[in-house]
């Protein structure tokens, strides 16, 4: 079966917009606080990551847990100097069944869900649940409209065969 520039379209909106469907069906999902993992002392190291250096890594002085703040969560800034900040007491609830390995490094990776700083919060559990579930909105919105397209576009191909069979008759 050949496909042609409107089918191959078509086909590759469906695919998009399932892959952004199957992301939201599987992301945006927190853990309930009371089925967190709570990690305090003082930070050995922050490090800003990502395109534009929004992502924060650190670890605890003395652990071997690695840790990383997603951009998702917000107020970059704010949680960069609370973590650069020496000598405070840091606090996170983190998700201790669930990490991840960004390329070209050894080391995994858990997701903060809650921070604070010498027992202030400096971002909350339930904005950071916020934040997650709004993110997961923006990713089934996405496959939606790609799936709207991917319809457009057969539709658009039908019509287009129509009048090339009306043509010929």
């Amino acid at each position: 079966m050949k496909f042609n520039d409107i089918q191959k379209s078509s086909l590759i909106c469906t695919l998009i917009g399932l892959g952004f469907l199957f992301l939201f069906a599987f992301s945006g999902k927190v853990l309930p606080r009371a089925e967190l993992t709570l990690i305090e002392g003082e930070i050995d190291w922050v490090k800003a990551t990502g395109k534009h250096g929004n992502n924060l890594r650190f670890k605890f002085l003395g652990e071997n847990i690695h840790l990383i703040y997603h951009s998702i969560g917000g107020q970059t800034s704010k949680t960069h100097s609370a973590l650069a900040s020496e000598d405070s007491i840091i606090s996170v609830l983190y998700d201790d069944t669930d990490s991840h390995s960004p390329p070209w490094d050894e080391n995994s990776y858990y997701s903060v869900y809650e921070l604070s700083k010498d027992g202030n919060i400096v971002r909350s559990y339930e904005s950071m649940v916020v934040a997650y579930a709004s993110n997961s909105r923006l990713a089934g919105w996405a496959g939606v409209v790609s799936l709207f397209l991917a319809g457009l576009f057969l539709l658009f191909d039908r019509h287009k065969k129509n009048q090339t069979n009306k043509a010929i008759k």
